[in-house]
């Protein structure tokens, strides 16, 4: 009996090493793989730079030809929602202490772009993340068409990831302005013109110069 104990011991013993180089590969995958959140986000490309801020370009998530973009919102499926929500959940679980907020703002006599500047708003409130601005800031009260970016220099960072979360939403040409009255972590977002959209949904509009 003492030697089957004996035996039994030493059995479980070279079990328990054999686990050792097992946890070791699924701690180094999930060090490696474990968390690409942040990857997966297309990333606004840089178009133009100055000290009064920045031109990007937002890539575009279909293969829609340049025809075929529509003036009404109409998405084959429900993933250009699902893809915001996920990337500004992450954006508010990463910056929670800073209590980002983005205001949008739509040029009224337009249905689609009021649509869009809703679904925008909606998904922004869902994490405390901003609103939708009814009435026109006169700041940027202009003739200008496309989508156009407020906020401080010292925010940029914050203004990119926000932008790449919204990319399921909105692509091409967008101006980022660098103001110094804003206060700290707040953004303006302006939409002019009309908007076009893709099958899935994301739309894009015209150019707005810094």
């Amino acid at each position: 009996m003492v030697n089957d104990a004996y035996i039994e011991h030493n059995k479980t013993k070279r079990q328990a090493w054999l686990l050792v180089p097992i946890l070791f590969v699924i701690i180094l995958l999930i060090a490696l793989f474990g968390d690409r959140d942040n990857d997966k986000l297309l990333q606004p490309k840089l178009l133009e730079s100055s000290p009064a801020g920045l031109l990007l370009e937002l890539p575009n998530v279909s293969t829609t030809k340049a025809g075929d973009w529509k003036t009404q919102w109409n998405p084959s499926s429900d993933i250009a929602r699902q893809q915001v929500l996920q990337s500004l959940s992450e954006y508010a679980a990463d910056y929670k202490q800073l209590r980002t907020q983005l205001e949008v703002w739509a040029e009224p006599g337009s249905t689609s772009r009021d649509q869009l500047v809703q679904r925008i708003g909606s998904a922004l409130e869902r994490y405390d993340l901003g609103e939708v601005k009814q009435e026109a800031n006169p700041a940027v009260t202009q003739p200008a068409k496309g989508i156009l970016l407020i906020c401080a220099a010292a925010d940029k960072e914050l203004a990119l990831r926000m932008l790449a979360a919204l990319t399921p939403y909105i692509s091409g040409e967008v101006s980022i302005r660098f103001e110094t009255n804003l206060a700290a972590q707040t953004m303006r977002l302006y939409l002019f013109g009309t908007p076009y959209f893709n099958d899935q949904g994301q739309a894009k509009f015209d150019r707005v110069d810094i």
